[in-house]
This record gives structure tokens, sequence and C-alpha cells, in this order.
């Protein structure tokens, strides 16, 4: 495939997956519409509960970048018969370390119940079992994108955000469900996505009675650093929401969640190039060629997500205008939402501030998240430790800020802006070539003796 084929290739699947995402975004943002019904406190406690499934999420993380490395690897029939072997086993394993997450909560539960402010253990509870499709979902889209299957990816993305906006409003509106309802219809969409991952990714883990031992020790040499790896970026993106409702309590969390969404819309805005990305390295480096896709990633995740940005500072500034001069909207709402408005001017100028610091903020971590997978794709781990001490040293400093809101969020920008700078530097600061990198592991050794 010629250069430019290589080009329209990458456009038309990224194209795709960001269509796709973003459809599926729209449907997720459509679920906060329901954020007046569920009220301030309930609300909050949602976005609580999504926090601690993003959190969850981190060990299928690695699980997803090594199945997709593995895929696209697997060229020969032996390497297929282990990416079998490969698949079943940790579908298996998975499962006891969800039922083992799941006995802790169940021992821990009033700890939990009460740290989160959680009124119904039912909340707590679906968010676990949420932790179960977090660990077999990344498996199975692992090996889509291995597979280069980027049309069902974006399936599973839709049906994932559209499923649960559907789930959540027949609970919410209909059976009248809050923060309980509004979590287990999340649940029903991302079981939605899993299944048809399942389904599409049917003839690599179902396939009968392959015949190779699985071995263990490569892939915890694998799974490790990239679990540690993209689970910094993880952390990064989802503990201040847990900590603020921790150490906040209850009050303007709801406030805080919805500034939160916007900005971390604009991280997985980003997502699906890097989808499209990581296998294509992985394939590319397995052919020992060379490829110029981490640079044309890079420059579409910073286009689109400062416009993006820029966008949502207007949408404040506007909000901040409204709130200044609710006598504008008067002519264009009913009297109750009129009253409802002028009565959260206060709350609707905060959300507007916490939207501006928020998004600005977010976004070294959105480049951050692309340069990190192009490390993780090419098996450069040396980075995975440095990571790790700029996520002590956030994770310290988060819980000496309080104060307010501006600040958790000022200090998960400084952060965020550490560590782009710390991927950077191992991206370009010492790069080898890529063969010559490929050269040093242990795939290309077994094969080249």
């Amino acid at each position: 495939m010629s250069k430019e084929d290589h080009k329209k290739d990458f456009a038309r699947q990224g194209s795709w997956m960001v269509i796709t995402t973003f459809l599926s975004g729209v449907c997720m943002l459509a679920v906060h519409v329901f954020a007046p019904i569920l009220g301030d406190k309930e609300y909050g406690l949602f976005g609580a509960l999504l926090a601690m499934v993003n959190l969850m999420a981190i060990p299928g993380l690695g699980l997803q970048s090594v199945f997709a490395q593995q895929t696209a690897a697997a060229v020969s029939f032996e390497e297929k018969e282990r990416l079998t072997v490969a698949a079943k086993k940790l579908l298996a394993w998975t499962f006891f370390l969800w039922f083992g997450w799941a006995l802790f909560v169940f021992i821990f539960q009033k700890k939990f119940s009460e740290g989160l402010s959680i009124a119904k253990p039912v909340a707590l509870w679906m968010t676990i079992l949420i932790g179960l499709t977090q660990l077999w979902g990344p498996i199975l889209t692992g090996i889509l994108q291995g597979q280069q299957k980027f049309w069902w990816m974006g399936w599973v993305a839709i049906a994932n955000g559209l499923g649960r906006f559907i789930a959540v409003a027949v609970i919410v509106l209909l059976f009248h469900g809050r923060a309980t309802g509004a979590i287990t219809g999340t649940f029903l969409g991302i079981s939605i996505g899993v299944l048809i991952a399942a389904l599409q990714s049917r003839a690599v883990w179902l396939r009968v009675k392959p015949q190779f031992d699985f071995d263990w020790r490569s892939w915890l040499a694998r799974i490790v650093p990239l679990t540690l790896g993209l689970g910094a970026g993880q952390f990064i993106l989802s503990a201040d929401m847990i900590f603020v409702r921790a150490v906040f309590g209850q009050d303007q969390t709801g406030i805080y969640s919805a500034s939160g969404m916007f900005g971390r819309g604009l991280v997985a805005f980003a997502a699906p190039l890097t989808m499209v990305m990581f296998p294509k390295i992985v394939h590319n480096i397995s052919h020992g060629k060379k490829t110029n896709v981490l640079g044309y990633t890079l420059l579409a995740t910073a286009v689109m997500c400062g416009l993006a940005a820029a966008l949502c500072t207007v949408l404040a500034i506007v909000l901040k205008h409204f709130a200044a001069s609710p006598e504008l909207l008067k002519t264009y709402l009913s009297s109750a939402r009129f009253e409802w408005f002028t009565n959260r001017t206060a709350d609707v100028s905060l959300l507007a501030t916490l939207i501006t610091w928020f998004v600005w903020c977010m976004l070294p971590l959105a480049l951050a998240n692309v340069l990190l997978n192009n490390l993780m794709a090419r098996k450069q781990f040396r980075v995975v430790p440095y990571l790790l001490l700029v996520i002590a040293g956030y994770f310290t400093t988060l819980t000496m800020s309080g104060g307010s809101f501006v600040r958790v969020i000022q200090v998960l920008g400084i952060f965020n802006f550490i560590f782009l700078a710390v991927i950077a530097i191992f991206t370009w600061g010492g790069k080898t070539s890529e063969v010559a990198a490929l050269a040093r592991t242990p795939d290309l050794q077994e094969k080249n003796s």
C-alpha cells in the first residue's frame, strides 16, 4: 500500500471512529440532561459512581492494548492459536479478579457507602457489576482493534452510548429512578456494547480446543507495564471526582460533576484516533516498516481538542453572560423555568467558571494519551516508573489541595502538563528507530532465532 493509500485508509477509519464516538458521546452527554430531575445530591453521586467505573477500568486498559498488539501481530497459525488460548484464560481469570473485588466491597460495604454518601447499597452493587464488563469488554474490543475491525468498534461505541441513554431515560422518567436507576441504565448500555464485541470476536475466543499452553510469564510481562502506564492516565482522568465527593460532601458536587463532564469528554473525544493509531503502529513495526501515523494522530488531536476547548469556552462565556443578566432569557423560557434559572444564577456562573478551567486543564492529557499509546505500542516501557511518580505526586497534592473546586482543577491541570512533558521526553528525547526497538523485544528475537 502506498503512502497516500495509508493516509486515505487512516483518514477513513479515523473519521468513522470519530463520528461514532461523537454520536456515542452525544448520547452519553444527553444522559446528563436528567440532572435537574435527579437533583444536585443524586446527580453528584451518579458522577462519583461513574468515576468509580473509570477507575475499575484500569486493569482492562492494559488488556485491550495487549490483545490489540497480539491480534495485530498474529499472522501464523500458531500465533492465532496462542491468541485463542490467551483470550480464554484471561476471560476466566478476570472473572475471578472481579469476584475478589465484589467480595472486598461486600466486607467493607458500610465504609464505601458512608464515604461516598450512598443511601441505597443497590447503587454501589450496580457499579461493581459494571466492573465485570470493564474487564471483559477490553479483551473483546482489543481483539477487534487488533483485527482493525473499526466498523464494529464504532457500533460498539454507538450501542454503548445510545443504549445507555435509552435505558437511563426509561428508568428515570418512567420509573422515577434516581442515581441507582441512572447507574443501572449505564450498566445496560455498556453490556450491549460488550455483547456486540463478543459476537464479532467469537472466531478468536470461541475457537475449539487450541493445542498450545498459555505463557503466563510472557503475558504478565506485557500486561503489567501497559496497565500501569495507561492506568496512570486513567487515574488522573477520574480520581478528582471521587476526591471531591469524599471531601466536599454532597453539596454542589453535581455542579463539579457537570463541569467535569466537559473536560473528560474532551479526552474521550480524542480516543478514537488513538484507537486507530495503536494497531497500525504495531502492524508496521511487526513488518519492519516505518510509519508517520503518530504525527497524523497528534496533529489531528491537537486541532480537534483545541477547537472543542475553544467552543466550550464560548459556551461558558454565554452562560456567564446569562447568569449576570437573566432577564435576557425571559422571552425564551416559560415562567417556571425562568424562575428556576434566576434562583440558580450563582450555580450557573460557577458551572461556567469550572467548564473553562476543566477543558484547558484536560487538553494536555488528551495529547499525552496519544504519545503514551505510541510508546506502549512500541513496547517502550521505561517511561512507566516516571509516570507512577507523577501519579504519586498528583495524589499527594490533591489530598492537600482542598479549598475550592477551582483549586482542585488547577492541581489537575498542573499534573496533566507534567504528565505530558514526561511522556514527550521519552518520545523524542532518546528516540531509536522502530526496527531497532523491535529487535530488542522477545517476540522478534524468537522469530529471528
